[in-house]
């Protein structure tokens, strides 16, 4: 096919935002699974959701529902419910643009999450774990083997399919403007299906195969990475992956570290196949999305590698009102690290087997997510089908007024207030580093599970390390569980202090650093030499770097590199279990400081910015009340980084984000408890705020104001 002849999409993304044909689009879209519904029932339906003020509805393509047998499919000529050119063609009559899904995962509830069930008779296409077994994921309601998404068969097979659907909906005259499709999605949720421990799988020979190139791209020559690895493989295709963690000494790491390292590009790479293989049959002419099954995506998952080959990235999120720190966190990450941060999946209703879901969720949650980043979301589902409910538009078209009128008040809100053109103010990063998250994968003593399955638990209001082994691994400490530890201590201080921070990873480039006053991140023996690197940059472009408690001696193939260590100082003094402002640590290091005394922590110049040293490996910390005490340190830091305290809670369980743009200020103010709370909020400017919805007036910088229990108040500054 000849895309050049064709008028394609003219898209762009700027300041976080999808434009076509130079305009921004209002991301919000729903859930309508058409092979679901009646036909007759599409347009009416679709006329339904537009009443609620969509202009963009999602919709998955299965493989499995379209599929009749190996290269035949049925489009709509055998069930008028297949329909795909119908339904498309509805959705552009209605004025409704569309988000295609075509998988070739897609879930969705549906058995076998819609690979065709033939494709499990090819044993050889599955995916292996470490003992050379068939992969299986036991989901409902029934379980089945994961294929290897590098096996050239499976391969074949997806580009069969696609190939298929691109032709029955006429490629790319199916992209706006000529059709309705603004944005194609590549696979879905692609996480190793949740399995993410890096020895559980994929083991099979092409995956092996893969790895090898890998390491071959990476060390280039067989005697380095034999120098790195300890190892003495005379070729590479001799060369056999890790099964099992086996890492006493610090010098076994590299080769661990790799293996876990792989299993990133492993995914990328799988999504990556997929997006090609979109583009051959639709054309350049429409931006490419993955959506991945956490709000926080920790290694496996890598956003920042994934935006090479991808136009935007999604999360996915289906909380309770009481999951507030866990989905706040994710959003916080996104929203500073896509270019475009949008909610794939968020809960419009629920699937039957997971935990309940009441419209107060919906309420709460949903402004929870705006409130800290998020500039689009797909709610899912917005028609109700089979092994769902809570949908506001029902099977039959008919409609759940309650859910109905708080989306059309939703939308209402968001557009009239301006808030998709405003931007969240953070002057503060907290740094994930994506060794230490890696390491944590590695001790992970919850398999074949890993980092990411503690998310669905409450990530934050728990032991931070509570499914994190002591290994030292060769190294000092116990690395992997201090470093979430003392993650979980600088989120909870900073939110104490009423610090307004976004969180990023190690990942992130120069630029992304350089637009933040100050970043934290744990730092221990080993970090990774670029890293390194880019940190001592920052600090000495002008930035405020707060590290700790170890300074660097080591790079991650465990080789000698102080970069960033020669900077910081060796303690003079090492404490075990130690009171510092009233609360037991289980290690404070005090260093030299001006004159006599010593302090755990210390400042130092480095170029024109500075670098702060903490030296605390903190107990256990759960809410921002357990780190309150550590609140005037947080804020000694960021005054001396240059950001000013500004709409800061007198209780620390009350959550605020400022938003600022053309349309002016807005300040949003939750209260993710189960009790009422009272407080004031102090601000400088002299800014008098209304609510937003009842136009009640605060004024002063001092101002009283009363919060129901997991209640969002929005007040705007009055010019």
């Amino acid at each position: 096919m000849q895309y050049d002849t064709l008028p394609l999409v003219n898209y762009s993304i700027e300041n976080q935002r999808l434009l076509i044909d130079g305009e921004p689009v209002s991301f919000f879209s729903g859930s309508f699974q058409y092979w679901r519904i009646e036909a007759d029932l599409w347009s009416p339906i679709l006329e339904r959701v537009k009443g609620m003020g969509f202009d963009i509805i999602e919709t998955y393509m299965p493989w499995s529902v379209h599929e009749l047998g190996p290269g035949e499919f049925d489009f709509g000529h055998a069930n008028p419910r297949h329909d795909l050119p119908r339904f498309l063609e509805a959705c552009r009559s209605a004025g409704v643009k569309v988000l295609a899904r075509p998988g070739p995962h897609i879930n969705a509830e549906m058995t076998y999450f819609g690979y065709p069930e033939r494709l499990f008779a090819d044993e050889d296409m599955m995916a292996r774990c470490a003992d050379g077994t068939m992969v299986v994921l036991p989901a409902p309601p029934r379980m089945f083997p994961l294929p290897c998404y590098h096996h050239p068969r499976f391969a074949a097979e997806v580009k069969r399919y696609f190939h298929a659907l691109a032709d029955a909906v006429g490629g790319a005259r199916a992209l706006y403007p000529d059709g309705p499709i603004i944005a194609i999605q590549a696979d879905n949720e692609c996480s190793k299906f949740m399995r993410a421990n890096p020895f559980d799988w994929d083991y099979s020979e092409h995956a092996v195969r893969l790895y090898r190139a890998w390491l071959r791209d990476r060390y280039s020559d067989l005697d380095e990475l034999n120098r790195v690895h300890g190892t003495g493989h005379r070729a590479w295709q001799m060369i056999d992956p890790p099964r099992r963690l086996a890492a006493s000494r610090r010098q076994d790491l590299p080769s661990v570290m790799d293996w876990v390292e792989f299993g990133e590009h492993y995914i990328n790479k799988a999504v990556s196949d997929v997006a090609g293989m979109l583009r051959e049959e639709f054309g350049d002419g429409v931006p490419l999305f993955h959506n991945y099954p956490v709000t926080l995506p920790v290694p496996p998952l890598d956003m920042t590698g994934a935006e090479e080959y991808l136009d935007f990235q999604a999360i996915d999120s289906y909380p309770q009102r009481t999951a507030y720190h866990g989905v706040r966190a994710g959003v916080k990450f996104t929203s500073a690290m896509s270019r475009f941060p949008v909610m794939g999946e968020f809960s419009s209703g629920s699937v039957y087997y997971a935990l309940p879901l009441s419209l107060d969720d919906q309420k709460f949650t949903t402004w929870a997510i705006l409130m800290h980043g998020i500039k689009g979301v797909n709610f899912y589902m917005i028609v109700e089908r089979e092994r769902w409910y809570g949908s506001p538009i029902k099977r039959d078209g008919s409609v759940r007024e309650s859910r109905y009128e708080f989306f059309r008040g939703l939308l209402k809100e968001v557009r009239e207030w301006g808030l998709e053109e405003m931007r969240c103010e953070r002057g503060v990063l907290l740094l994930l580093n994506r060794s230490y998250e890696r390491l944590a994968n590695v001790s992970s003593i919850l398999s074949p599970n890993s980092r990411l399955v503690p998310q669905f638990l409450g990530m934050f209001e728990r032991p931070a390390d509570m499914l994190i082994s002591n290994e030292e691994h060769g190294l000092g400490e116990p690395v992997a569980a201090r470093y979430a530890r003392l993650l979980a201590f600088w989120y909870w201080a900073l939110d104490a202090a009423g610090v307004h921070f976004a969180i990023g990873d190690t990942s992130a480039p120069a630029e992304l650093l350089s637009s933040y006053r100050m970043v934290v991140t744990p730092s221990f023996e080993f970090m990774d030499r670029a890293v390194q690197q880019r940190l001592l940059d920052y600090a000495s472009s002008g930035g405020t770097l707060v590290t700790g408690p170890r300074a660097p001696r080591l790079d991650s193939r465990m080789e000698p590199c102080d970069v960033l260590g020669r900077n910081m100082r060796a303690p003079l003094e090492t404490r075990l279990k130690a009171d510092v402002f009233g609360v037991e640590l289980d290690e404070v290091s005090l260093y030299g400081g001006e004159g006599d005394g010593s302090s755990f922590t210390y400042r130092s110049q480095t170029g024109s910015g500075w670098l702060v040293h903490v030296g605390i490996v903190p107990g256990v910390f759960c809410c921002a009340s357990d780190a309150e005490p550590f609140a005037p340190m947080v804020d000694t830091l960021a005054r001396a980084a240059g950001i000013e305290p500004a709409f800061v809670p007198s209780d620390p369980l009350l959550d605020v984000a400022v938003w600022r743009g053309a349309a002016g200020t807005l300040l949003f103010i939750a209260n993710p408890t189960e009790e009422t709370i009272e407080a004031s909020v102090s601000h400088t400017g002299g800014l008098t705020f209304k609510d937003m919805r009842s136009s009640e007036r605060y004024g002063g910088e001092l101002f009283d104001i009363s919060l129901e229990p997991y209640t969002i108040t929005v007040l705007g500054a009055e010019q």
